[in-house]
């Protein structure tokens, strides 16, 4: 028998909205109380990253979202589920404004710097970033990061086509290369500097993995 806060009613689909939303902000909070985006990617550069860490648990999701611990389960299946949603929700929200940053871009080099440059300073990188690490071998997990990067992938990939449609630009290596040479090299320069290690990448390496001329 169906309950009136299943996930395909209107009333669960309110609820499952409401639990992410709340957990999006707990994660928002606590990247912005940390060292969040560009000053933890270039930490690695100026000597190691001192990110705070807190990770958000269920009963602070509970009640943020007004909410019993319960339904968290019910409607994601485990906190690790809906932390990743979460992260991805803010990331793809980050995404857009990193677009309109680069549309202003007068050049194909200047626009490959923007890119770079506003990647690293999003704080919804480094969330990102924490949400693959925790998927584990967790097959379900995994299956939901395939996804997720694959919405991620396309979505950039259009928006490279427009742009190098509108300004008359060429992209040698392809836009769907581009797109997931320049992301996979964001996650892994952010990687490192969250993890401490020196000497990473700046954001003028990362605008060298964009072919577009």
């Amino acid at each position: 028998m169906a309950t009136t806060d299943g996930a395909r009613t209107t009333r669960g689909a309110a609820t499952r909205a409401r639990i992410l939303a709340a957990t999006a902000g707990l994660l928002s909070a606590g990247a912005a109380g940390g060292a969040g985006g560009a000053s933890t990617a270039r930490a690695s550069d100026a000597g190691g990253a001192s990110t705070a860490r807190h990770a958000v648990t269920v009963s602070e999701i509970a009640r943020a979202a007004g909410v019993y611990p319960n339904q968290i389960t019910h409607h994601y299946g485990s906190k690790d589920r809906l932390v990743l949603d979460a992260a991805f929700a803010l990331f793809l929200r980050d995404t857009t404004r990193l677009q309109a940053a680069g549309r202003r871009a007068g050049s194909a080099d200047a626009f490959r710097q923007v890119l770079a440059r506003t990647a690293l300073a999003m704080p919804s990188t480094l969330l990102v970033v924490r949400a693959l690490a925790a998927a584990g071998d967790d097959d379900a997990q995994r299956e939901r990061v395939r996804l997720l990067l694959a919405v991620l992938f396309r979505q950039s990939e259009r928006y490279l086509e427009r742009v190098v449609a509108e300004h008359g630009w060429t992209s040698p290596s392809g836009v769907g290369r581009d797109a997931r040479t320049f992301w996979s090299a964001v996650f892994g320069a952010t990687l490192l500097a969250d993890a401490g290690v020196t000497g990473g990448p700046s954001d003028l390496d990362l605008a060298g993995t964009v072919s577009i001329r």
